[in-house]
Formats: C-alpha cells, sequence, structure tokens
C-alpha cells in the first residue's frame, strides 16, 4: 500500500486546500475558456491558451502569435497545476490517486493507467504528464527532481511541435479562425450553452470537484477505508488469519 498522510491531523486540512483549491481553481476557468473561447480566439488568443491549453486551442492559436511568447504561455500553463497533483500523490497515495479518478471523470481508467505506469513512467510523465499521471509520479515515490525534469522537457517539446505544426498547416488554420471570427458571437452562445449542458450532466454524476477542503479530507478518509478493507490480513501459522 502506498503511503498516507496523517488526515486526523488537525493542520491536513489546511495542507489539502492549499493544493485542492488551486488545483479546483484552475478547473473552473478552463471551464469559462470553454465557453467564451470562440471570442477570446479572436481577440485575445495567448490568454485562451493560458486559460484552457487544451489541444484544439493551442493548434489554432499557434499560427497567430510567434514562437517564444506562444511557448512560454502554453508551457506554463501546462505544468502550472502538475506539481499540486504530483505532491497530492506523495501525501495521499492511492486514496489520492482514488479521488483524483473520480474527479477526473474517467472510472475505470486507473487499471489501465497504472498497469501502463509501471512499465514506462518516463515515457508516460514526458508525453502525456495528465492529472492521473502526475498522481501516480507522486505516489509511486519518484523524486521531484526527476519529475520536474521529464515533465518540463517533454512539455518544451510538445509546444514546439506544436506550433512547427501549426506553421506547417498555416493557411487552413487560418482559414478556420478567420471563419470561427466572423461568427463568433454564435460560435460563442453555442459554446456557452454546450458548457452549460455539460455542467449540469457532470452535476448529476458528481464529478464536478468545487468542494471545500473539508469535504475532500473526508472522502480521502473513505478512500483510504475503503483500501484498508481490500487488503487481507496476514495469515497465523496454520493458515488462518488469527
Amino acid at each position: 500500500m502506498r503511503r498516507v498522510a496523517n488526515l486526523q491531523d488537525p493542520k491536513e486540512r489546511w495542507i489539502i486546500a492549499a493544493l485542492v483549491v488551486p488545483m479546483t481553481a484552475a478547473g473552473v476557468i478552463s471551464r469559462i475558456a470553454d465557453a467564451t473561447w470562440p471570442a477570446l480566439l479572436d481577440n485575445s488568443p495567448l490568454l485562451l491558451v493560458f486559460m484552457n491549453p487544451g489541444l484544439r486551442y493551442v493548434i489554432l492559436v499557434a499560427p497567430l502569435v510567434d514562437f517564444v511568447p506562444f511557448l512560454i504561455v502554453v508551457v506554463i500553463r501546462l505544468v502550472l497545476t502538475d506539481p499540486l497533483f504530483f505532491v497530492f500523490g506523495y501525501r495521499y497515495g492511492d486514496a489520492g490517486i482514488r479521488w483524483v479518478e473520480e474527479k477526473s471523470g474517467a472510472p475505470g481508467a486507473l487499471s489501465w493507467i497504472e498497469r501502463w505506469f509501471r512499465r514506462a513512467a518516463y515515457p508516460l510523465i514526458v508525453l502525456i504528464p495528465n492529472n492521473l499521471i502526475c498522481v501516480l509520479s507522486g505516489a509511486s515515490g519518484l523524486s521531484i527532481r526527476a519529475f520536474v525534469a521529464l515533465n518540463l522537457s517533454g512539455t518544451i517539446a510538445r509546444v514546439a511541435l506544436i506550433w512547427w505544426l501549426g506553421d506547417v498547416f498555416r493557411e487552413p488554420l487560418l482559414d478556420v479562425v478567420d471563419f470561427i471570427g466572423r461568427y463568433q458571437w454564435q460560435f460563442t452562445i453555442g459554446s456557452f450553452l454546450l458548457t452549460f449542458a455539460w455542467l449540469l450532466w457532470a452535476g448529476r454524476k458528481g464529478r464536478l470537484s468545487l468542494e471545500t477542503p473539508g469535504a475532500v479530507e473526508e472522502e480521502l478518509e473513505e478512500f483510504q477505508a475503503e483500501i484498508e478493507a481490500e487488503v487481507p490480513a496476514p495469515e497465523g501459522p496454520a493458515g488462518t488469519n488469527d
């Protein structure tokens, strides 16, 4: 079983708050970008990718801005919350992994991702350092220096490649951006309605992580209790659970 911090310690709620509040804030800002991305793409492309560095937005912004500001803004935003998820996994182990899996909206993905992580942790951190990979990195005991080096180098390489692809396909991408710009308010209204519908659906499914630190602490305790219950008791000399 992976390590877990003492959730009964009064100071632990403050540590949870320091980790979860910025992680949640980043998610909220991403949803705002999802609702307003057509207007942001036309008026503030770098702000769009700072609010939400999703691939669909990053590739559209790539031909609109110079390489250096594009690289700086996108890399900073992509790695901004990764250390928080790493520390979350380091402190709360399996319970932290299960919490992030539940809030990520990808139930059942853990076993598949964890199996591959055991086989190829370094390549996964370089190529796809999503929230679950970052939490697994911390829970596995990987050093923070190795994690930062792999994460940062991989992110810089990916962002540079995306900008290069944006330059190669500059003309068709600019045609798409121009079309969106001409109808930006129609696209924005549609995006707002779709985002609102998704929020309603996610709220009903329990996949929104707008929770107080106390609620997160309680959920971690529940997950920890489940994990401890799953661990078989050691057998006695005669094969009985004495």
